[in-house]
């Protein structure tokens, strides 16, 4: 019954709305920057011009030094096989052909000591 009175109340009730526009002239652009706005920009400009310039700056340094440091590792590894050729004597392919044969036999008892420690 309540929700009958108020739907009854509601439509005996008459609304008049009254709308006025108003005129207006065109509006104006704000087409001022901000001080802020400029010192923002500038600033993220500044920081991007930075980051750029250490990464170029990384990458010239990591190319100068990584030449130089595998140079000394190549120079180094050489020198320390010529002495190992020197002591033991023989050209460079029997010392070569020793080497690998000395190699092999080590990889097949290690292998073989692997597998008895596997079995245990």
């Amino acid at each position: 019954m309540a929700t009958e009175e108020f739907s009854k109340d509601k439509s005996n009730q008459q609304v008049t709305v009254k709308c006025e526009t108003l005129e207006k002239g065109p509006k104006r652009k704000y087409t001022r920057k901000s001080k802020t706005d400029e010192k923002a920009k500038a600033m993220i400009d500044q920081m991007i011009n930075e980051q750029t310039n250490e990464q170029t700056n990384e990458q010239t340094n990591e190319q100068t030094t990584e030449p130089s440091k595998r140079e000394i590792i190549e120079e180094k590894y050489d020198q320390r096989i010529s002495e190992l050729r020197n002591q033991h004597g023989g050209t460079d392919k029997e010392q070569d052909e020793r080497s690998y044969l000395n190699y092999t036999c080590k990889n097949k008892i290690q292998k073989q000591q692997l597998n008895a420690l596997k079995m245990q």
